[in-house]
């Protein structure tokens, strides 16, 4: 199921009200990925991660209750390189077409400039996509999580996890995925207390105004 970013924001605004962290969290974190500049989800995010700070007793960091920093979707980006990259390659066709004995360098700057920075955002977003797939975001939405380590793992304490903490997901073995932080795994958790941000949208019916 696909959502655009205000249906998210409602049902993220709504599950805050209800003092559901978690679920506002991860809504409100799936609307930003698509609206990235609306500084009305910022500021509930903010208001949202600010109570999962309380939450986990720690009151040092600010909520990001300020407008958000130029930003693109990803949309936005992939957007961005197919423009620079067809700037980039009219320019070489200009030049192609219309030789010259000594090419401006107005020109080549037109050429080559957009084709470099085009090329590396395509990197940076396939890199992005290869490892939102591979560990995919996620945020608990249960008040309580434990992260245990796996039967054929070093034995050790479980890790809790609060409502609205964001983490990384890794393999999945029946009712339980592997949780990470850090890039690091901390354990397995049942999946019921984890949604996956990019699978937000389906539970906005559960929210709605």
């Amino acid at each position: 199921m696909t959502a655009d970013a205000s249906a998210l924001m409602n049902a993220g605004t709504v599950a805050l009200e209800q003092g559901r962290v978690g679920e506002a969290v991860a809504f409100l974190t799936a609307a930003q990925r698509l609206d990235p500049r609306a500084a009305d989800i910022a500021r509930n995010l903010g208001l949202a991660e600010a109570r999962v700070q309380v939450g986990r007793g720690d009151e040092s960091a600010p909520a990001r209750l300020g407008p958000p920093p130029p930003a693109l979707s990803v949309a936005e980006a992939w957007w961005l390189a197919a423009l620079l990259l067809a700037v980039a390659a009219i320019a070489r066709a200009v030049r192609t077409l219309r030789p010259t004995a000594t090419p401006r360098l107005g020109t080549r700057v037109i050429a080559i400039v957009p084709a470099a920075v085009g090329s590396l955002l395509v990197v940076w977003l396939t890199i992005v996509a290869f490892g939102e797939r591979a560990h995919p975001e996620a945020v608990v939405v249960a008040p309580l999580l434990e992260a245990r380590r796996g039967a054929d793992e070093p034995q050790g304490p479980p890790v809790l996890l609060r409502a609205g903490e964001r983490v990384r997901l890794g393999r999945a073995a029946g009712a339980d995925v592997e949780v990470r932080l850090g890039g690091t795994s901390i354990g397995w958790a049942t999946r019921e207390g984890l949604w996956r941000v990019s699978d937000a949208a389906r539970y906005t019916s559960r929210f709605a105004r």
